[in-house]
């Protein structure tokens, strides 16, 4: 089942002229306040219901609040939060249905009808006063319906608000905690990431872990790795992710060998990248007997030498080439099926400058 909910926020363009007289100044103020008013209540709310399964339901809602602000909220609820309406009631025929979505900031109250497994209508809400008190004695700037009606939908209320107190987050502004409950920031997370080890700077960064795909699964499969990983600061980590790096890509090359357990953050992105595998990784340290150094395998990678490339030459009897002179070959087109056919007309135990040299000479051997 699936979770998606779709914000387009409002974009009211307004373009200032000079006004001859003061009560064209006058007109033009109340137009805005009239249009930012309109803005902020909704046009109209419908629900809908299209699939139920077991207990839950998939659970539509869609607002319209004035002109360029739409909103569409999808997502999986128990059919418990939606008080009024019953499993024995969707599974029925038809018929009319009413139904309440509470939360912290605010109520929706639905109608309209359900059965057959599916339902639609239409909601009014209220934003619960309770709340707007508690988040003005907690600092927090005075929010507008819409904000309320974000928070309603996202679930955001006084745990998330208070988890980050007691974190000592800096206060969050109603604009963020709307924000956070876009993103799906929650209090469980935020404490989550405290017993981690990471209070980050804001709530901006807490919406940046989340849009990034930094979660605590991510974190612990990172730190489970070795001591090099388990003090990432946030920035790393979400570097990390953007990145594409995995734990999985991670494990396999902290597996090669210890010195690959010490590679740090900047040198793990440099290496994806620049689509270094762990199999290019490996091939590179069978090499070097074990060593590491991030930037010749980098290098190896933009230069398109390959695991396979590696272990021809190897079979070929170069094992000892620095990553200087593989790279340096790859560059010059010095295959390993070019290798073979020196060797087998009599050229072999070529040093790697000869090998180059030959090949942009032009020379071509003939075999035997």
């Amino acid at each position: 089942m699936s979770s998606e909910h779709t914000i387009t926020p409002s974009r009211v363009p307004l373009t200032w002229r000079k006004l001859a007289t003061a009560s064209g100044v006058a007109a033009c103020a109340l137009a805005v306040a009239a249009s930012a008013i309109a803005q902020d209540r909704p046009g109209t709310i419908e629900w809908s219901i299209q699939r139920v399964e077991g207990s839950k339901v998939q659970l539509t809602i869609e607002s319209r609040w004035g002109a360029g602000n739409h909103s569409v909220w999808s997502d999986d609820r128990p059919i418990s939060d939606l008080a009024g309406l019953s499993p024995a009631q969707l599974a029925g025929p038809t018929g009319p249905a009413r139904f309440a979505l509470v939360r912290d900031a605010g109520r929706l109250d639905c109608s309209g009808s359900a059965g057959n497994l599916a339902g639609r209508g239409n909601c009014t809400f209220s934003v619960d006063p309770r709340f707007t008190t508690y988040l003005r004695q907690r600092g927090i700037g005075a929010h507008t319906p819409h904000d309320a009606f974000t928070l309603t939908m996202s679930g955001v209320g006084r745990d998330l608000i208070d988890a980050m107190e007691e974190i000592g987050y800096t206060r969050p502004s109603a604009e963020q905690l709307a924000d956070m409950g876009i993103h799906g920031v929650s209090a469980e997370f935020v404490r989550g990431l405290a017993r981690s080890g990471y209070r980050l700077r804001s709530a901006d960064d807490l919406v940046n872990f989340k849009v990034h795909g930094v979660d605590l699964g991510y974190i612990q499969g990172m730190a489970a790795i070795g001591p090099k990983l388990q003090h990432l600061s946030a920035d790393e980590l979400v570097d990390l992710r953007i990145h594409g790096v995995t734990p999985d890509y991670v494990r396999q090359i902290a597996a090669i060998g210890p010195s690959f357990t010490e590679i740090s953050a900047d040198d793990l992105v440099n290496l994806s990248i620049h689509g270094a595998q762990p199999d290019l990784v490996r091939a590179y340290a069978a090499f070097t007997r074990g060593a590491l150094n991030p930037d010749e395998v980098v290098d190896m990678a933009i230069h398109g030498v390959s695991a396979e490339y590696l272990r021809q030459l190897a079979a070929l009897g170069y094992r000892d080439l620095t990553a200087e002179e593989v790279v340096n070959l790859r560059i010059h087109g010095v295959t390993p099926d070019y290798v073979e056919r020196l060797q087998r007309s009599g050229m072999a135990h070529m040093s790697a400058d000869q090998l180059v040299r030959l090949r942009l000479a032009g020379f071509e051997p003939h075999g035997r």
